[in-house]
Formats: structure tokens, sequence, C-alpha cells
């Protein structure tokens, strides 16, 4: 299945292909790629997988932001394979779990992971057709996986066992690609400053199919550089801005009032944004930082306009195209049966840009069409969703999504660990880490936390390795044995 978007930037390479598609500002300033040259790329990448793998393959990405991302990531679906984007700081044990459990037909990577995987892959080889940068590491150990065409897939946590790998096709990508363009505002004349990384659903939306969709500029930063980002809100003419939470709050710390006069849009995603970091931007960046909702499973759905009349901060906004909200009852979850406005329930969500399934797992959260979140919110008269809490366990470490439960079987493989709750730990209003409260496998004889923290970092990338580790002699537990999580102190 062909994607609309690859056809709009062979459109916009022909109509004005030297306008600038994507350029680096962060680490190394400068480097641009134009229309025309990001359309041609995407042929040469296309036409070079062709050759060198298996028809309807998938393809892992691991690449930090930079501008040959987007060739790489459009070649692969453009030559009718599953694009597979995992952040470049994966631990190699993640890695290779990834790349097993999706059938990878090859992997290609910039920077420090290993070509072959510890032995995973037999061959590795320069993919000159992206200037050298990049890696393409192939004939697998496993038999390869040739059954999903033009796709992405995504790892997203769970509320049990190992993250699931989702499935969204062509059709799905052009959906949100659409929609978000519309609904956001995107257009040709504007810049976009994209320091979400783009291995996750938010940052891949938000700096790369939704400006792409439209002709923008793409700014790229490879992390959220504080100064950096600051000059190019200031005075590099950036219209729009896709952040976190932890971004904003950042941007507003000093006492210094900072003018962002081409700023049409900043709107946060990935965690709730508080009402104090949001009165704080208006005051000292003179802008409404919006919020929409969306899940990986999902895409972007919801979008918060600062133009309404009746505009709310607290809420994550209205349902984009062809998109459509329930709250349900969160003990009885019947899509047929939706509560009135203004309660509170289980936010239910059926949109075009939703995914096929699960790759690896029949577990499906989708009843009668419609995707459960796991969130508990409500909507008002106008339609406007906003969230109030969470059914899940997730957490939210700096807009990237932690399962406790990922993180629990990890510590609890340690012989010296006999339980282990793993529970959020707050460093600032919008930015929490993780804490692991851990009792001993027998009485009396302490796990040492540095080596617990040691036997974290083999498993597990750096992000999901708590910042805390507290041994407890015990932990509350029901007359069955079950640890009772909601009891356990913080």
């Amino acid at each position: 299945m062909s994607l609309r978007l690859i056809e709009r930037i062979h459109e916009a390479a022909v109509r004005g292909g030297d306008r600038v598609a994507v350029r680096q500002v962060w680490p190394s300033g400068g480097q641009a790629i134009s229309y025309r040259e990001l359309s041609e790329s995407i042929h040469r990448v296309a036409e070079y997988l062709r050759r060198a793998l298996p028809r309807d393959g998938v393809v892992l990405l691991s690449c930090s932001n930079r501008p040959a991302y987007l060739p790489a990531f459009l070649g692969v679906l453009e030559a009718g394979m599953a694009v597979f984007p995992v952040a470049p700081d994966l631990a190699a044990a993640e890695l290779l779990d990834a790349a097993r459990r999706c059938g990878a037909a090859a992997m290609l990577s910039a920077g420090c992971a290993d070509p072959l995987l510890g032995g995973a892959f037999a061959e590795a080889q320069s993919a000159d057709v992206l200037g050298g940068e990049f890696i393409l590491s192939h004939r697998p150990a496993w038999p390869a996986r040739s059954d999903l065409g033009s796709a992405m897939l995504l790892l997203s946590s769970g509320t049990t066992g190992q993250p699931k790998i989702v499935v969204r096709d062509a059709k799905s990508l052009d959906a949100v690609a659409k929609n978000m363009a519309e609904a956001i505002g995107f257009t040709a004349s504007d810049r976009v400053l994209a320091a979400v990384p783009l291995c996750h659903s938010y940052g891949v939306e938000h700096g790369l199919l939704a400006p792409l969709w439209a002709g923008c500029e793409v700014r790229l930063s490879d992390g959220f550089e504080l100064s950096i980002a600051r000059r190019q809100l200031a005075h590099e003419g950036i219209s729009i801005f896709p952040g976190v939470p932890f971004m904003y709050e950042m941007l507003c710390a000093g006492t210094d009032v900072i003018s962002l006069p081409n700023i049409r849009r900043a709107y946060s995603a990935g965690a709730p944004l508080p009402r104090q970091v949001f009165e704080t931007a208006k005051g000292k960046l003179g802008i409404r930082v919006t919020q929409l909702y969306g899940a990986t499973e999902i895409g972007s759905v919801t979008f918060n306009s600062p133009e309404d009349q009746t505009f709310d901060a607290a809420s994550v906004g209205c349902a984009m195209e062809n998109v459509r909200i329930v709250i349900l009852d969160p003990d009885d979850p019947k899509t047929d049966q939706p509560l009135a406005s203004g309660d509170e329930g289980h936010v239910a969500i059926c949109a075009p840009s939703m995914m096929s399934g699960y790759l690896d797992s029949d577990e499906s959260p989708i009843a009668d069409g419609f995707f459960l979140s796991g969130d508990l919110g409500r909507l008002d008269e106008q339609g406007r969703l906003t969230i109030t809490g969470r059914i899940k366990l997730l957490i939210d470490v700096g807009g990237r999504k932690v399962n406790p439960l990922e993180v629990e079987q990890a510590i609890q493989s340690h012989p010296a660990v006999g339980a282990c709750v793993v529970v959020p730990y707050q460093i600032s209003q919008t930015l929490f880490r993780l804490k692991a409260i851990v009792t001993p496998a027998a009485p009396g004889v302490m796990p040492d936390v540095n080596e617990l923290r040691e036997w974290a970092r083999r498993q597990l990338s750096g992000y999901k390795i708590p910042r805390v580790f507290e041994v407890r002699a015990t932990l509350p537990r029901s007359a069955a044995g079950k640890i009772l999580r909601q009891m356990v102190e913080p």
C-alpha cells in the first residue's frame, strides 16, 4: 500500500524543490536537505532496499534525530516494507529481543549499535545511499517476516509483561498526518522545532509525518538543549513547537521574559501539563501552551485549539476528523452504553489512525472498534476531552512511558532480591524518574544497591533504570500473598 504522504513529498519536490525540508540545529547545526534531495533520497533508499532484502520485510531503524533519518524512514516505506524505529540508546538485549520478535529482515543503524548484534545478523555493509551514515545489517538468524507491506511498527508498554509491538499501516499514517496538519494548522510556511525523539509515536508524528505532509521546514534537534531551543524559538523563525511538559518548564526557568515573535502553535503531550507551567509560559513566553492527546496504538487524536472561545487549559481538546471518543464505565466498559457528558470514566477512541493490532500478542485493547486507552477522563458539552487519571500502571519518565512491571521483572531476577515494586519518583513539577523498593530474598541479607543498579543497567535502557533504590524488610501483601501495590508508600 503506497503512502499519500510520500506522494506529497515528491509533488513538493516538483513545485519548489529547493525549499528546505529538514535542517539540523543540534548538535551540529547547519546540515540541510531540500525537498528535491529528500524526494531523490527516498527513491534511492527504496531501490537499494528492494535489491538487498526480501520483499515485504521488516527493517529496524536505530538512529538519533538527524536529517538522514527522514529518507531512511520513508525509504523503507516506499520500498513496501515495514519500518520499526527503535531508540538508539536501547540496550543490546532489548534491541535483539525486538528484532527477533518482529522477525526483522534487516537493521539500518547509525551510531554505536553493534551492526551484527552479537552474531544475530550474518552480514553488515555500509548503506552508501544514505551518505555512509548508516550500516545495513541483514541475513538474520531467524525466519524473516514478510506479510506486513508498508507499515510502521512501534514498541508500546502494556500493563502486563514486556512491551508489545504495535502495527500501524500506511492508511493509518496518512490519516494521522492529514488530521494533524488540518487540526493544528501546519502550512508550507511553517518552521517546526522537532526535539522529541523521532523513534516515538509523538515525535515521528509531529516532527516528520505532519510537517512533511504540509510541506514545512523541520528544524531537527537531537534532544532538548535549552540554549539551542531558546535561540530557535526566539530568533530563528520557529512557528510550531511540539514539546513535552518538562521542555516548557525548562524554557520558563529563570527570571527573564522571552519574546517568541513567530510562534503560532506551542503544544504539549506525553503527560498532563501542570496549570502552573501553563500560567508561567503565558506570562514569560507570551504564549498559550495547549495540549493534545494520543497513544502509540492510535496516534494523535485530539487538539486543544488556543483560538477556541471557551478555551480550557486543562483540556486536551476536541476529536480530530473522523475520530470518535466515548466515556465508558471503568468496571464494565460497553461501547454501546457511554456515560453522559461530564461523567468521569474510561476513555475509548475510534480513529482512522488506529493500529491494525499487536504483532506479537493476541491481546487486544480494542472493543467494538474502540481502543480502550486505560485513561480516565470526561467529555464536556462541547466535546472537549479532559484527562483526569490513569487506569493503567504506566509511569511517564520525561515523555517516555515505562511499564513498572518490566522493570520489576528485571530487578527481581537478581538472586538477592525477593520482591520489587517500582513507583514514580518526582524530581520537579513535570519531571518524574523511577524508584525501586526491594525486599531481600533471604531474611537479614540486604541486597547491595549499587549492584542492583548495575544489574538493571545490563538489562534495561537508561531511562528505565530507577534513580533511587530502597531496601525494605517487607512489602504489604494480601492474604493470598499478592503485593498490594496501592498500599506501598513511596
